[in-house]
C-alpha cells in the first residue's frame, strides 16, 4: 500500500478569499498573494516524496491526516493547552488541500477519509505541517 509521510516546514496559513479589484472598468478576482506563497511552499516540500514514491493514481480512495502545529501567543495563559481562535481548523485545510489537488492526487474528490488537528509547538519546535496520504482501506 503506497502512503507518503511528509513534514512541510512551513507556517500554517489559512486560505485566503478571493479578493476583486477592477481594471479598466472590468471586475477581476485575485488570490491573495500570502495564499499563493503558502500553497508554494507545501508544494515544494513534498515534492520529493511525490517524487520518491509516485503520484496517487485517479480512482483509487485515499486517507489524509494532517496536523497543523502553530506557535503558542506568549500572552496565553498556560492553562490553556490547544489553539480555539482564528484561523479554523478548515481554513488550513482548505489551503493544504489546493495545494494537494493536482499534484500529489488527481482530485481531492478521492479523498474518503480525512483528519486534521491544529495544535501549539512545544517549545523549541518550529511550526509546521504533518502530513500523511495513504490508500483508504474499507
Amino acid at each position: 500500500m503506497k502512503s507518503i509521510e511528509v513534514t512541510i516546514l512551513v507556517e500554517p496559513t489559512a486560505k485566503g478569499r478571493p479578493r476583486l479589484t477592477t481594471v479598466n472598468g472590468h471586475a477581476r478576482a485575485y488570490t491573495p498573494q500570502k495564499t499563493v506563497k503558502a500553497e508554494a511552499m507545501i508544494m515544494a516540500d513534498i515534492r520529493h516524496e511525490v517524487m520518491a514514491h509516485g503520484r496517487f493514481e485517479a480512482g483509487i480512495p485515499l486517507r489524509l491526516e494532517a496536523t497543523f502545529y502553530r506557535e503558542r501567543p506568549k500572552h496565553l495563559p498556560k492553562r490553556i493547552t490547544m489553539p480555539m481562535t482564528r484561523p479554523d481548523c478548515d481554513n488550513y485545510a482548505k489551503l493544504l488541500l489546493d495545494a494537494l489537488n493536482g499534484y500529489a492526487f488527481p482530485d481531492d474528490s478521492q479523498l474518503t477519509s480525512v483528519k486534521f488537528k491544529k495544535r501549539f509547538c512545544q517549545p523549541g519546535q518550529v511550526p509546521r505541517i504533518d502530513l500523511r496520504i495513504s490508500e483508504d482501506e474499507s
